[in-house]
């Protein structure tokens, strides 16, 4: 038994982070889901930059500048993008039917760009949602105070939404209460309630090394210390009335950016029922042949201070600071290889 199918009998979902056109084309993407049981990706800036200086999308290049030079590096990232999502969310559409909804999804960052003013945002997310046109896509929205609202609207009009930089209690807390809002929304137009669903991403390693880095990748971190708060309080909110048919807001596990060697403590603490551990592809790799020991995350009894708000804005700015960087490099990626 390796890691995937250990945390699948743990009640647990792996979701890889990361894909991109070889993992489609290789096959790698559809062994994976049959005989590891991953149940979901994720298409990230930097791989899709790195897959790019490549040959993988040659073809792809070719066949844009067959129709012409009024193009532009967006648009090209856009025409990659939407054809890589629906490759993807073609392979875990049997997943998504399999589970209910509950897995098989394929995921997205908006372009970050989008995400100073809600209604460019809005307008990114719509965009994205029509061009792949698949029910099993699921969108990464940042969970700050003008993103909120932003959540809750796509939300009411049946996107998926998983809301990310969650590093609180207080911010996970705002993401359930917007979720609640969105499906009484749906409720009051007659819509059904059962096919969206929300999640909410916490990057453990990223609030590790910014608030302790001493502690970081160790079995007492800030990060799991945080994460058993967060799942407590899941578990207590699965007890409260949601409409019926609606799903439970599923926490993620965001481990992407935690280097394999380190790696384990978190897999071994993050194990628990309900939940979605995001790995990437080295991490995966590494522990393919690994079993998986029992979880420590709910074992914990220490105690766990509490982030300032302060701490939070600059944690949140940090990522978004990161994350503009990583896609403006994409860009200027894919506009190198449009004039070779």
């Amino acid at each position: 038994m390796n890691l995937l199918q250990s945390l699948r009998r743990s009640e647990q979902s792996v979701w890889l982070d990361g894909f991109e056109r070889s993992w489609v084309s290789s096959g790698q993407l559809q062994q994976a889901i049959e005989e590891d049981g991953l149940r979901g990706a994720r298409s990230n800036f930097d791989a899709l930059s790195l897959a790019i200086q490549g040959h993988e999308y040659d073809r792809d290049f070719n066949t844009l500048a067959q129709r012409g030079s009024s193009r532009s590096a967006r648009s090209d990232y856009e025409y990659l993008l939407v054809r890589d999502l629906q490759l993807a969310a073609d392979r875990l559409q049997p997943v998504h039917a399999h589970t209910q909804g509950r897995d098989g999804y394929v995921q997205v960052d908006l372009p970050p760009d989008t995400l100073f003013e809600a209604e460019t945002a809005i307008a990114a997310a719509q965009k994205i949602w029509r061009s792949v046109g698949w029910s099993n896509l699921l969108l990464r929205i940042p969970a700050t105070r003008l993103m909120l609202p932003v959540i809750e609207q796509l939300l009411r009009e049946g996107m998926n939404v998983n809301a990310t930089l969650v590093f609180s209690l207080n911010v996970y807390n705002q993401v359930f209460d917007r979720y609640l809002k969105g499906l009484e929304n749906q409720i009051q137009l007659g819509e059904s309630v059962s096919n969206g669903v929300c999640f909410a991403s916490f990057a453990i390693d990223r609030l590790d090394t910014a608030i302790n880095p001493l502690i970081a990748h160790s079995e007492t971190s800030f990060g799991i210390m945080q994460s058993r708060l967060l799942y407590e309080q899941y578990q207590s909110q699965r007890q409260r009335s949601l409409p019926k048919g609606a799903k439970p807001l599923r926490l993620v596990w965001d481990c992407t950016d935690i280097p394999p060697e380190f790696a384990w403590n978190y897999i071994q603490a993050l194990t628990v029922p309900e939940t979605v551990m995001l790995l990437s592809p080295s991490t995966l790799e590494m522990y393919r042949q690994v079993s998986l020991l029992p979880t420590k995350l709910i074992e914990d009894e220490s105690e766990t201070e509490i982030l300032s708000d302060e701490q939070i804005e600059q944690l949140v700015n940090e990522e978004m600071a990161r994350s503009l960087n990583a896609f403006q490099q994409l860009l200027d990626t894919i506009e190198h290889k449009r004039r070779r």
